[in-house]
Order: C-alpha cells, then sequence, then structure tokens
C-alpha cells in the first residue's frame, strides 16, 4: 500500500488488524477464563480429593516425627518436593528450604478432620499439613517447573501466527481497492482514457466494471461535446463571413463600426472556443520550436500595445525555450489585454521575466481592483466570470484565462493568479526550460 495515498492507522487493512487483535484479546480472555473455571471446579470435585489422600500417603510413610532420610527417598521415588520444619530444625528435599513467615495461606482444607493449607511462595504453591510440632510442605517440581520454561509462550506465538494469516489474507482481499482508488484518481486528473484492470469476480470486480462503464459513457459524452462545439463553431464562420461582406456595404460609418467589432468579438470568440478545444483534447498536440522568449514579448508589447502601455522588466539577455510560439503568443497578449483593461489610467501593468531552477516564470502585474479570494479558485475555469452580470464590453466571455492555462499546461507549465482587493493581480506563467 503506498504511504502517500493511505498513512498510519487511518488504513482499512489496519483497522481490520486492530479488529482482529481484539478480538483474539477477547477470545482468549474469554475461553481462558472459561478453561481456568472449569478446570477449576474439576480440580476442586475430582482431582484434589486424590491429591490430598495422596498426600495423606506420602506423610504416612514419612512417620511421625518426620524420618528426613526416609522423605529424601520418597521425594527421589515420587518426582516430588518435600520440606520438613521440626524442632530438629528445617530440611528440604530440594535443597535450600523456604522460610515460613514468608508463605502465604491462600485456603484451609478440612480432610478427615485433619487440616491442610494451601500456601503460596514466590508464584510456587505448596501443600502444608500440621503434624504435632512438625510442619511438612509438599509441591510438584516439574508442573512448576514447566509453568517457568518457554512452553507457555507457544499459545501466544500461534495466536500471533493466526493473525498474521488473518492480516495477510484479508490484505489479499481488499488488495483491490488500491488499484480502484488510483483509477479513480487518474481519471478525475484528466486521464479520462484510463480503465481499471482488475480480475476479479467478486464485489470489487463488479465496482470495476461499473466504474470502467461509467468511464466510457463519460469520455464518449464528452466527446460528443467536443464534436458538437468544434462542428458548430467551425459553421458560424460561413454566416459571419457574410455578414462581414454585408457590413461592408452600409453607408453608415458608426452603425459600420459597430457591427464590425460586434463581428471581430464574435470571431475571436470562435478562435478561442476551437483553440481551447483542440488543446484539451486528448489527442491534441503543440507545435514547440526553439525561440526566445525575451524577444517574443518585446515584439508582442511593441505591436499590440505600445512601450507606454506595459513596463517590462525582462533580462537582457536571450531565454530560449521550447515554445509553441503562437500559442504563447496568445496566451501572453490574453494576460496582457486583461492587465491593460482593468489598470487605473495612472498606472501600467508590468511584464517580467524570472529565471528558477529548471523553468523561466513570466509574471504580469496590475494595479487594478483586484479579485476576491472565493472568486480565485474559479478563474481558470471556461466560461466562469467574477460578476455575471456585467455586459461583454468589460466582462467578456470567461474564456481568455482559461485558454492561457490550457496552454501553459500544454506546455507541462501552470499557471498561476494571485490577487488582493484594491491592491492589483498577479498572474505568473511557469514554463519549463
Amino acid at each position: 500500500m503506498s504511504l502517500s495515498h493511505w498513512k498510519g492507522w487511518h488504513t482499512l487493512s489496519s483497522k481490520l488488524l486492530l479488529l482482529f487483535i481484539g478480538m483474539a484479546v477477547l477470545f482468549v480472555f474469554l475461553v481462558g477464563s472459561g478453561i481456568r473455571h472449569t478446570f477449576k471446579s474439576h480440580f476442586e470435585d475430582n482431582i484434589r480429593p486424590h491429591i490430598t489422600q495422596y498426600l495423606e500417603y506420602v506423610q504416612k510413610d514419612i512417620g511421625s516425627p518426620p524420618d528426613r532420610e526416609r522423605a529424601r527417598v520418597l521425594a527421589d521415588r515420587l518426582n516430588i518436593e518435600i520440606q520438613i520444619f521440626d524442632d530438629a530444625g528445617s530440611w528440604s528435599s530440594a535443597g535450600q528450604p523456604l522460610m515460613l513467615e514468608k508463605l502465604e495461606i491462600e485456603h484451609r482444607i478440612n480432610v478427615r478432620q485433619q487440616e491442610l493449607y494451601v500456601a503460596e511462595s514466590t508464584d510456587d504453591h505448596y501443600l502444608m499439613v500440621r503434624d504435632g510440632a512438625a510442619t511438612l510442605l509438599f509441591n510438584v517440581p516439574d508442573i512448576r517447573h514447566e509453568r517457568e520454561s518457554s512452553k507457555g509462550i507457544i499459545p501466544l506465538l500461534i495466536l500471533l501466527a493466526v493473525l498474521f494469516v488473518l492480516y495477510a489474507a484479508t490484505r489479499r482481499l481488499i488488495a483491490p481497492i488500491d488499484v480502484i482508488r488510483d483509477g479513480v484518481s487518474r481519471f478525475g486528473t484528466g486521464d479520462i482514457q484510463h480503465r481499471i484492470t482488475l480480475e476479479r469476480n467478486d464485489e470489487l470486480g463488479v465496482l470495476a466494471d461499473s466504474f470502467n462503464t461509467m468511464a466510457d459513457d463519460i469520455q464518449q459524452m464528452l466527446d460528443s461535446k467536443r464534436q458538437l462545439l468544434l462542428a458548430i463553431s467551425h459553421e458560424l464562420r460561413s454566416p459571419l463571413t457574410r455578414a462581414r461582406i454585408s457590413v461592408e456595404m452600409l453607408d453608415d460609418r458608426i452603425r459600420k463600426q459597430q457591427l464590425t467589432d460586434e463581428i471581430n468579438e464574435m470571431e475571436s470568440l470562435i478562435a478561442e472556443l476551437m483553440e481551447t478545444e483542440r488543446l484539451s483534447h486528448r489527442h491534441s498536440a503543440i507545435n514547440p520550436e526553439p525561440h526566445d522568449i525575451v524577444r517574443l514579448i518585446h515584439e508582442l508589447v511593441n505591436d499590440s500595445f505600445g512601450e507606454d502601455a506595459v513596463e517590462t522588466r525582462l533580462p537582457e539577455r536571450d531565454v530560449v525555450l521550447s515554445l509553441d510560439v503562437a500559442r504563447v503568443r496568445l496566451m501572453l497578449k490574453n494576460l496582457l489585454e486583461n492587465a491593460v483593461r482593468y489598470s487605473p489610467d495612472e498606472s501600467v501593468p508590468t511584464v517580467s521575466i524570472r529565471l528558477i531552477e529548471g523553468a523561466i516564470e513570466v509574471s504580469v502585474q496590475d494595479q487594478g481592483q483586484g479579485i476576491a479570494p472565493e472568486h480565485l479558485p474559479y478563474l481558470t475555469e471556461p466560461f466562469y466570470r467574477v460578476d455575471p452580470s456585467r455586459q461583454r464590453e468589460t466582462g467578456g466571455y470567461g474564456l481568455g484565462l482559461y485558454l492561457c492555462r490550457v496552454i501553459a499546461e500544454a506546455h507541462g507549465g501552470s499557471l498561476v493568479i494571485d490577487s488582493e482587493l484594491e491592491k492589483g493581480t498577479l498572474i505568473r506563467v511557469c514554463l519549463p526550460r
């Protein structure tokens, strides 16, 4: 799983692992408690009477007062630990005897008018019997040693192995989610040709097939929209041409100029529509060639605006890039026209170039009214205008910045807009070197 998309404990597989661990702990606790309760009841009802009777026989064999040599023989033969405390001192078949005062009495057992005590010392349990002035302790070393050995870890290792197998199996089951997520991400970023390849017959396979069907429908819809838009734009040129010819025959110069401006605006709109559709189409291609962008900007400013209308802050040396000259010129012209249109009369916009690592940054700055922050994310969307009610003479159709962004991205670059109310707008175009 890619950590850049699914991190930490927020992943589905991690949550399932935590669920498995929680269920395993709960299962072990419940089963363990049940087993302990069952064993304890079984021990109390069936095993303890045999043990106490067995130890009575051992006690009789040792004798009263206790015979230490006889106790040693019995301890070796029966594989038990015997400790004796009497007037002769303390003795243990295992070597070092315990200190009676450190024993903790857990409970008492009455067997045929004789009291036996279950005592604990450092996690070991003893059966204690008092015989006159003597006290005897009995224990089974092998059981104690088995409890302290590494065999107690085996259940834990088995549990961990089961958890690992469950996690691996679940991870394998949900692995296609990563493939589906990646496909949705690629499709959402504009790769509408991408399809999800998933050889599964379960619900995830059905989901992938449904996504592919949806992607086919969307692609067909977009292709139809493009074809319709291009067809309409192309068909509009003929009546516009006839209209232009008819306008040239008018005698009213004022009316003639108004109609000519309207026709020019319509032709400009059609050209922008066709250009944006060509560049945004998946088969679109630009025609780059090495060109000095400094010279391109100087020529554009001199030909279309004049030196007094735009201030240039450009490097004195050539900056050669691989450009589709016609389209980059169109992009820069649109940006400068916007800057000139919205600059106050007492100021002029500025165009500058900054060299950065592996790229150049062309900036167009004006000192106009600026744009509210809530509009900035949508300015490069087609047909978006900050004030939908304003007239075309001042607002355009909302295609200029969209076309500029498309041209920049077609060159592998980007377009970023920064603006602040009452302080102006800065548009930065980054193009790779």
